[in-house]
């Protein structure tokens, strides 16, 4: 009886059953899907109903009786492919189907762990371990002196060090900055702008230098696919998170999002384990690494 109790507690077992029980409920909705033998197709009309509403949203229109026609004719070809493909053993041996079916039990075992709504306490709780994931990005006002490698060549790099220690000495800011380097297709100034949108302006590696940058010193030099530049971060704004009330159903959606993902990647580990990997002998050496979450 003990052995039946924890039988019946195995998340795999329970799997099963419900995999067995949407067989069943499919076989019970479309009864002709078990009579159906090697030569006949049988188009329900469930079938016909779920084609005739793709096509609907597609077009914004039902299908006259020639389209719907077309289409079941379709459907028809692909269900006598799909048979003969399996009768021929084509599905055996394919990466492409391995993978689609493997999506398919990941998805299925998605769907069965979807966890219960979380209580005030525990979501508060949560949003407090997690408050960077709600909050809006930073934000940089920032001027910058350009450089062009196309006009300068070889020297760009030393006329930007020249021009930032005469910056550098300079008690305020200038006011007109085209004086101290190229004109470009970017802008001397800019205000509030994310590392998004300043990655969008001038790219990555620029953005990554930038966040390293002193504020309110000119720093250089600061490399970009344009060029060189100089840059005076004049100031960083790191928004709060916003409070939990503002944004609930938010924090809800993304604590339910980890709780699937968490349970899911679990379950999949536990599959993993009731197998044994044997990694036949090869020149190069092989092993088999731990499951990782989301894989």
């Amino acid at each position: 009886m003990e052995q039946l109790k924890k039988l019946l507690r195995d998340p795999l077992i329970h799997f099963l059953l419900i995999g067995a029980a949407t067989y069943a409920a499919y076989g019970l909705l479309d009864p002709g899907a078990d009579a159906e033998d090697a030569a006949t197709i049988t188009v329900s009309q469930a079938e016909i109903q779920s084609i005739t509403e793709q096509w609907t949203r597609l077009w914004n229109r039902p299908p006259t009786k020639e389209e719907l026609a077309g289409m079941l004719r379709k459907h028809v070809r692909t269900r006598i492919l799909y048979k003969e493909a399996l009768a021929m053993g084509l599905d055996r041996d394919d990466q492409v189907i391995e993978r689609r079916l493997a999506q398919k039990v990941e998805l299925l075992s998605r769907s069965l762990v979807v966890p219960q709504l979380p209580s005030d306490e525990v979501l508060a709780a949560w949003y407090a371990e997690n408050p960077e994931q709600f909050r809006a990005p930073d934000t940089y006002t920032l001027s910058q002196v350009f450089f062009d490698p196309d006009q300068r060549g070889a020297s760009t790099r030393e006329d930007a060090v020249a021009a930032l220690a005469t910056l550098q000495s300079l008690a305020a800011m200038p006011e007109d900055l085209s004086g101290y380097g190229d004109s470009g297709v970017v802008g001397n100034y800019y205000a509030g702008r994310s590392e998004l949108e300043l990655g969008k302006v001038f790219g990555g590696g620029f953005v990554n230098q930038l966040v390293t940058l002193e504020p309110r010193r000119w720093n250089g030099p600061v490399l970009s696919g344009y060029g060189v530049h100089l840059v005076y971060v004049h100031e960083v704004v790191k928004p709060a998170p916003p409070a939990l009330a503002d944004i609930r159903e938010q924090v809800q959606e993304a604590w339910m999002l980890e709780q699937v993902e968490e349970r899911s990647t679990a379950f999949l580990d536990e599959l993993v384990e009731r197998y044994e990997v044997v990694v036949e002998a090869t020149e190069v050496p092989l092993t088999v690494p731990p499951a990782q979450a989301g894989e």
